[in-house]
This record gives C-alpha cells, structure tokens and sequence, in this order.
C-alpha cells in the first residue's frame, strides 16, 4: 500500500517537495489543521532520508507536562529533581544519527527553546542536572497547526530557532480541498479496519454514502474520516455501509 493516496495534483507536487528536501539536512518546518497527517508526513521524510535506518523519534510537546519539557528532550541525572533517582537518556539522545519530530512545537517554553537551538547549531547539550557536555547528530523536522510567523510575533516561537527549522516549509492542505482523494482513504482504511477488527467480511460503500463522505467539510480532516468510516464498518450490520451506519453527524442530512 502506498504511503500516501492522492489524486490531487498540489498535494502530489507537496510529497515531491517532501522527498526531494527529504534528501538533505535541511530544518522542515510542516504546517497544516489538526488531522490533515503532518506526522505522516514527517515520517515519509524521514524513511526517505539518508537517515532512514537511523532512529525516529516524535515528540508530542503539547501532551508533555513543561516541568518535565527538558527532562524527556534532553534528559536528566540521579537527583535534578524530585524522583530522578537514575540517568535517563532525553529525546535528544535517543534520537543520535536519525530524525526527531517536534510536534507542535511552539509548546516548548522559551528556556527549552532556546536549549533546542542550541542542540541544533553546535550539536551539543547537558543532561538536566548534568555538567557533561554531549554531542548529537539530529536531523529536526518540526510542525504546528498554528501560523508560526504569528507565533513569532506574539513572542511564543524564537524568531532565531523558527528561522532554522524553516528552512523547508510544507503546508499540508485540510481534507476538504482534496475531495476527490476521499473514496481512495476511506478504502484504505476498510481495509485497515477488517484487518485490525478481524471482521468477518469485507464491507463496501454504498454509492450513496460515498456521496455523504463527499459533501462532509471533515472539520477533523482525515483523521475525522478514518474514524468515521471504522466505526460504519464496525457497527454496520451487512457487506453494504449505508449512510445510516454512519456517525450521526453524518448520517442525518442537513
């Protein structure tokens, strides 16, 4: 199965520009709405990079607790604080020799920010409680649902880090501009759901539900779809998914 379905030449043109920065060292920086697959998208450029055999580690930066933010990027000794009782390696180090994915990461406090910067500029860094300093070798593929040069402007984003991991920018578009990849992903994801699922046959979309799935604006984009149509193959009852079997905000007409 291929790692995107599109039919969507812009979207097309986006994976070139992926795969041909993919090839260097440059910073990425991905923009895009929450569920287009900006994630999906830094792993496509990460297996497609000369660091494809080397580590890949994400950093979800929104779901991390901000007195635990330098600990788990760059790890910490035996008593920096409260329950440290051993060296723990950061997301940094984990991460030598392959790529690190920064979600969301205007989430990161200033300090850690700035810590960040350096880790990438002179590839250098000091475990939280530390005083050895350690060398890395991270390729930085960053991305936010947010306007970055906003952020920059509110004082949110370092205008210094921003600049060196935008050296790439890649805007993934939301799902209601590619509409026409729609019948392509919710294919793909039948076919996940009956292997994940175990389910006893393999279901289709009838032609009518196709055409909901269309004129849906997916506000959650594709994450919104997968889950939409798992739940129809899930709970519909024959081999044929009718707009019924379909999440109520889907199956009633407006």
């Amino acid at each position: 199965m291929p790692e995107f379905l599109t039919r969507d030449k812009p979207f097309r043109q986006l994976l070139e520009t992926a795969r041909r920065a993919a090839h260097t060292q440059a910073g990425i920086f991905i923009t895009g709405e929450s569920g287009t697959g900006k994630n999906r998208l830094a792993g496509f450029i990460h297996r497609n990079s000369p660091r494809h055999d080397g580590p890949w580690i994400q950093v979800p930066c929104a779901n991390l607790p901000e007195e635990l933010l330098e600990s788990e990027l760059f790890g910490h000794e035996p008593g920096a604080f409260t329950g440290a009782g051993e060296s723990r390696a950061g997301k940094f180090e984990r991460a030598h020799g392959g790529s690190l994915d920064l979600d969301e990461v205007q989430e990161l406090t200033l300090e850690v920010q700035a810590k960040v910067l350096r880790a990438i500029q002179e590839k250098q860094f000091e475990k939280l409680g530390g005083s050895e300093t350690l060398s890395v070798d991270v390729r930085i593929i960053a991305s936010s649902q947010e306007d970055p040069e906003r952020m920059v402007e509110e004082g949110r984003l370092r205008s210094d880090l921003f600049y060196r991991m935008n050296v790439v920018r890649l805007h993934v578009p939301p799902l209601r501009e590619r509409a026409a990849d729609i019948p392509a992903l919710a294919e793909e994801c039948l076919a996940r759901t009956t292997e994940l699922h175990n389910l006893a046959c393999v279901k289709t979309l009838a032609p009518e539900t196709l055409e909901r799935l269309m004129e849906h604006p997916w506000p959650g984009n594709v994450r919104e779809l997968f889950h939409a149509v798992e739940s129809a193959a899930i709970l519909s009852s024959g081999e044929t998914i009718h707009p019924s079997d379909l999440p109520r905000s889907l199956s009633v007409s407006g």
